[in-house]
């Protein structure tokens, strides 16, 4: 049984988020989440409902994905653009209709629930940089067989919360055909894999396509990438537990890793990685993961938060940051992402002021985090349970010979 992160003093802890429960609570009757109902638009695990979809195109990139893909890295866009709260963001029309909790969607409103202004001068900057990694601003061809099978057996119509679907799934495949170079595999379908990553289910389970269409999907596909596509949603949530990320950091046998078994999320089947697979579909992660992190105030926020950066209530960028310093300490890094980039100064400016950044500028960083880091296992483990999906794994070891 794996122990839930902190221990926290229970009273201090209650304490110390009574008003950010009841700003959620507050919140959620203004915002009448009567909508927390799966939208009819999304295609749910026992949805068996049968819509008319609409063909698949790839989506758009917007200034953050154009100049993540044209400098390998998230930078700190603070000076770059001005950001705008959306009032009436749904959560029930994207991918995080699912998620109950109000605080959980509170703080989901708040990590997403910006629109960004950019100003003239960045925009000419992305666009130049953007020009040279992508000359010909088109994406790298995906094979029509694809494509025809995510129109017909798919379902991409839910919102991604920051975009279509189609947009993040477009900046992942191009991303990765940009900055994956090499791995123990071989890279050149590394970009199909991130394309049709969240083809088999996503955290918060919805699912794109129907586990009757495995076959299909299998026929399209080379085994490795095939068995890298139908095990990314159980990584995804590995990484947001926690548990499996830390066991690897922490392993004095790291390196006598032969395989992991692991279950798929779409019908619960277990499956073999080696230890290689393994590493590849952890590199998979960090950049899927990239596409998830706040756009501004990176940094150190000294003025308003002396005791810790202004995101420190974000589970993606603390995901992000644990992910990349295990793949880079190990020497498994496969993917050139470069550090993120910050601004040299202090921070002295954070995003629009609200009474949720008043709350938070008062309490410890670290409750904050490990609070946060609590809900998001607590989240996770009941997706799972809610589909009969196994978040169990067992490692197995080179055997070491006799006379070593």
């Amino acid at each position: 049984m794996t122990k839930l992160p902190g221990s926290m003093d229970q009273s201090l802890l209650l304490f110390a988020l009574v008003p950010v429960v009841w700003i959620a609570l507050f919140e959620r009757r203004k915002k009448d989440d009567s909508r927390n109902t799966v939208n009819d638009s999304t295609t749910t695990k026992n949805d068996t409902t049968t819509k008319k979809k609409p063909s698949v195109t790839l989506g758009e990139l917007d200034m953050r994905r154009k100049s993540q893909i044209a400098t390998g890295r998230a930078m700190d866009h603070r000076h770059d653009t001005m950001l705008y709260r959306i009032n009436d963001l749904d959560l029930s029309k994207t991918i995080f209709s699912s998620v109950k909790s109000p605080m959980a969607r509170y703080m989901l409103r708040q990590q997403f629930g910006w629109y960004p202004m950019w100003s003239d001068a960045s925009v000419a900057r992305i666009l130049a940089l953007y020009k040279e990694q992508v000359p010909d601003d088109s994406p790298p061809p995906i094979p029509p067989e694809i494509l025809h099978f995510m129109s017909e057996e798919c379902d991409f119509r839910v919102e991604h919360a920051d975009g279509s679907f189609m947009d993040h799934l477009r900046w992942c495949h191009d991303f990765t055909h940009c900055w994956y170079k090499s791995d123990a595999l071989g890279s050149d379908s590394a970009p199909l894999v991130l394309l049709l990553h969240s083809i088999t289910g996503v955290a918060t389970n919805f699912f794109p396509m129907k586990a009757s269409s495995l076959p299909k999907l299998e026929a399209l596909l080379s085994p490795p990438v095939f068995k890298q596509v139908v095990a990314f949603p159980t990584f995804l949530r590995f990484l947001k537990q926690r548990s499996f990320i830390r066991d690897l950091q922490s392993s004095s046998n790291l390196f006598q890793i032969q395989s992991v078994t692991l279950h798929r999320v779409i019908d619960n089947k277990p499956m073999t990685l080696t230890s290689d697979e393994m590493w590849v579909a952890l590199n998979y992660q960090l950049i899927h993961s990239l596409d998830f992190l706040p756009l501004t105030h990176l940094g150190h926020a000294k003025k308003q938060f002396p005791n810790g950066s202004y995101h420190f209530d974000s589970a993606f960028l603390s995901e992000y940051h644990e992910l990349y310093n295990l793949l880079l300490s190990k020497n498994k890094l496969f993917v050139d992402i470069k550090p993120i980039q910050l601004l040299s100064e202090e921070l002295t400016d954070c995003p629009p002021w609200n009474f949720y950044s008043f709350v938070k500028g008062m309490l410890s960083p670290k409750l904050v985090s490990a609070t946060v880091e609590k809900l998001t296992f607590q989240n996770v483990q009941r997706f799972s349970d809610e589909i009969g999906h196994s978040l169990t794994y067992e490692f197995s070891y080179i055997k070491k010979r006799d006379d070593e």
